[in-house]
């Protein structure tokens, strides 16, 4: 899997939450996020996140219905902190999310991690894109590993 760096825009990993919608509420399909980010030998994974749109639509990632379906390996939690904005391109094969905003919780450790114009690259003709990226620590201590090495995969159904 290729390794893409977050954009020199800016990097902050606490906040994976993307924001602006291109459609109004109204005229909008809902859509669905499925995904899994592996991170430190850890795994967190969710199944249907509601989205604002439906793909290839710039879309709002809803974290409520992300955090509500989020379960995590071993002893960890994670929660996303932000509802993220993603858009789509096409003709690249890529989407890109405006901010994300993670905290992960390991033995009682809590670490912040956030970035911002964060882009993954689509598998084929699918809708599922993946990243393999190095994501600074926002907030922690020295305890939390920084950078964090994170995997990531979504589906937009």
């Amino acid at each position: 899997m290729p390794r893409v760096s977050p954009r020199p825009v800016g990097v902050l990993l606490g906040a994976l939450a993307l924001t602006g919608l291109a459609a109004s509420p109204a005229a909008a399909a809902e859509g669905l996020m499925d995904g899994s980010i592996t991170a430190e030998g850890q795994e967190c994974g969710w199944t249907d996140a509601v989205t604002s749109d439906q793909a290839p639509n710039p879309l709002t990632v809803d974290r409520e219905s992300l955090n509500a379906g989020l379960s995590c390996s071993g002893d960890t939690a994670a929660t996303l902190n932000n509802d993220p904005t993603v858009t789509f391109d096409d003709a690249a094969g890529t989407i890109t999310a405006d901010v994300l905003d993670i905290s992960v919780t390991m033995v009682g450790v809590t670490c912040r991690y956030q970035a911002t114009d964060m882009s993954a690259q689509r598998d084929g003709d699918t809708r599922t894109y993946t990243a393999s990226v190095d994501i600074p620590l926002h907030e922690g201590g020295f305890l939390c590993p920084d950078p964090a090495s994170v995997d990531a995969s979504f589906t937009f159904r």
